[in-house]
């Protein structure tokens, strides 16, 4: 649903969708690197966002997406609403998620985590339940998918509460000294993990035409042609 969004530019993607074959993220990082060489960069929120120090790391990606691949997933951080929360937010930014096991290898990360990074997932998460029971008088995962798209195109153009990164900023990170944290931070926070576990997953690297033994010579951005960029 990107037509609601029209601030954003939608790259085109031809989309392939074969069947799943089994490669693993640690595999499809590996073979990216292979071609553009260890600073390669993932599209996700910024280059701040934690989800790139964890796709930095092979050996944890490894392990977090091989119990994130079990068919009966049973969360590792997350409560069981807060996980159906997540599927459900991750489907409507990035349809498709589900598939790619979004929310289980996001969960996995989460575990092994800093505190500050939990709380401010926690907090994004919690964001829009709120904004779910304020405007529908329900949690999250009951809205209706137009109702969640309402809500998130609100909040993805929304003014950010954050400032950009710079020598007048505070050295723990972009926004840290800036006022308050808006729903567009929050949304901006799940989107980068939202998308960076998608896009590193073999179905989202094969969306951006990504063959397995082809490489790109940069990395498209990652907006998604039926989500919210």
């Amino acid at each position: 649903m990107s037509d609601q969004n029209t601030e954003q530019s939608v790259i085109p993607v031809e989309v392939i969708r074969p069947e799943e074959s089994g490669i693993g993220r640690r595999a499809v990082l590996q073979s990216l690197i292979g071609g553009l060489g260890a600073g390669v960069v993932l599209p996700v929120a910024a280059d701040a966002h934690p989800m790139q120090q964890h796709l930095a790391d092979h050996g944890k990606v490894a392990a977090a997406d091989k119990k994130a691949a079990a068919k009966t997933y049973k969360p590792e951080f997350l409560d069981a609403h807060q996980f159906a929360s997540l599927e459900a937010i991750a489907e409507r930014i990035v349809p498709g998620s589900t598939k790619a096991r979004v929310a289980p290898f996001v969960d996995q990360l989460l575990a092994a985590d800093t505190q500050t990074n939990q709380r401010n997932f926690f907090s994004a998460l919690g964001a829009f339940d709120m904004q779910a029971i304020q405007e529908f008088k329900k949690p999250w995962k009951a809205l209706t998918a137009a109702e969640q798209d309402q809500l998130l195109t609100a909040a993805s153009t929304a003014e950010s509460g954050r400032t950009p990164p710079g020598p007048e900023t505070d050295p723990r990170g972009p926004g840290a000294a800036a006022g308050k944290t808006t729903i567009r931070d929050h949304f901006d926070n799940l989107r980068g993990w939202i998308s960076g576990a998608y896009y590193s997953s073999e179905i989202g690297m094969r969306e951006l035409g990504w063959t397995g033994q082809m490489f790109f010579d940069k990395l498209p951005g990652c907006d998604h042609p039926d989500g919210h960029a």
